[in-house]
């Protein structure tokens, strides 16, 4: 191609350019509603049209997230129970027995007549990892284990809160009166408890039972005197069919509508894992008295409707009797158990109660008593 050639092409291609941008911006300027929409960004419909996917990402992703917690937590809880077991297996080796749920060895007659012991979690501290506490405890009074508000013992015990409990205030503060006097006390809360057999409370129930695996033991227990710890050769039943600790709830609304009226405390008070007195039962051991998961089914205000009825702080102990025996949890649908040999079970909440009965027993004979 000769150089006219060249230039000619070259010319025509300048000129082609620069028409087409004439072209353009005649075309913006002849049309300005086109030159406001690609300058106006989205619109209101296209806007709330990606919010509303943005929220239903989150309505998905956000019970995938809620399940990764809870499993999480239900782990954590496995664990603590786990550690728990172990704990008391090796207080077996040491021992020869396992712990009772309160060793009651002690009468004071000041400042008034009181019978006293030591309670289950006590006798594990040197296999919890806390012998230094131990070795601090008042052996000649239990009492004394209460006094000194957030330096005392009692509020420095074993971190032993599930982590799904609702109510994580630990140690959690109440007011006691001793002697008309107002006094701040400060506790470390559980919510684990050991095996109590088929009924763990209430002492003066009259149907007190003594056919699980922590019981009162000592000079002073009950129901008969001078009981005996279990040791693992008295669980006939089978160590993998005897359960040995299990998770309690400690939150019930309909129940704390009784408390505020000064029926009994609300429910999130019990799981005291140092009590010195025999009604230590209720915060230390758990039976199969009441299905796993078992909640007050009725409020202060409806309670004409309880069968047997509930009309009088004196008919309400067999549902504090009741209550206080459940295992539980806030776990979604059952509770974490542990078996004398060490395992930890998820029990459904729906478990036959004959089933939660005979794994509650050590030596019944029961065919049912398997998980």
């Amino acid at each position: 191609m000769d150089d006219h050639a060249l230039v000619t092409a070259a010319f025509q291609r300048h000129r082609s350019a620069v028409w087409s941008v004439s072209r353009l911006r005649q075309t913006v300027r002849l049309c300005p509603a086109a030159r406001a929409a690609s300058a106006r960004g989205f619109t209101l419909v296209e806007l709330l049209v990606v919010i509303a996917i943005i929220g239903i990402l989150v309505a998905l992703l956000l019970p995938a997230v809620q399940a990764a917690r809870e499993a999480s937590r239900r782990t954590h809880c496995t664990n603590t129970l786990k550690q728990i077991a172990l704990a008391a297996h090796t207080y077996h080796g040491t021992v020869r027995s396992f712990p009772p749920a309160i060793l009651m060895g002690w009468r004071f007659t000041t400042p008034s007549p009181r019978t006293r012991g030591i309670s289950l979690f006590v006798h594990l501290l040197p296999y919890l990892e806390m012998g230094h506490l131990y070795d601090r405890w008042d052996f000649d009074d239990p009492d004394t284990a209460f006094n000194g508000g957030l330096e005392s013992r009692a509020a420095h015990g074993p971190n032993l809160l599930c982590p799904s409990e609702p109510d994580s205030e630990n140690p959690m503060h109440f007011t006691q009166h001793i002697q008309g006097f107002a006094v701040d006390r400060y506790i470390a809360m559980t919510s684990y408890a050991g095996n109590g057999g088929t009924r763990s409370y209430h002492p003066d129930s009259g149907f007190l039972n003594t056919d699980g695996v922590f019981f009162m033991a000592g000079p002073y227990s009950e129901p008969v005197a001078n009981q005996q710890p279990v040791r693992l050769a008295d669980i006939t039943d089978g160590t993998s069919n005897t359960l040995l600790f299990g998770e309690r709830s400690r939150w019930d609304a309909n129940y704390n509508t009784f408390a505020a009226q000064g029926w009994d405390w609300t429910f999130r008070n019990y799981g005291n894992w140092c009590g010195a007195s025999r009604l230590v039962l209720a915060h230390v051991t758990l039976s199969s008295y009441a299905p796993v998961n078992y909640r007050l089914p009725f409020d202060y205000d409806n309670r004409a409707v309880a069968v047997p009825p509930a009309n009088s702080a004196a008919d309400f102990k067999y549902y504090i009797d009741l209550r206080t025996c459940a295992f539980g949890s806030s776990h979604p649908g059952g509770a974490n158990l542990a078996l004398c040999d060490g395992s930890v079970r998820f029990v459904s909440e729906t478990i036959p109660l004959v089933v939660l009965g005979a794994l509650s027993t050590r030596k019944g004979g029961e065919a049912e008593g398997s998980l």
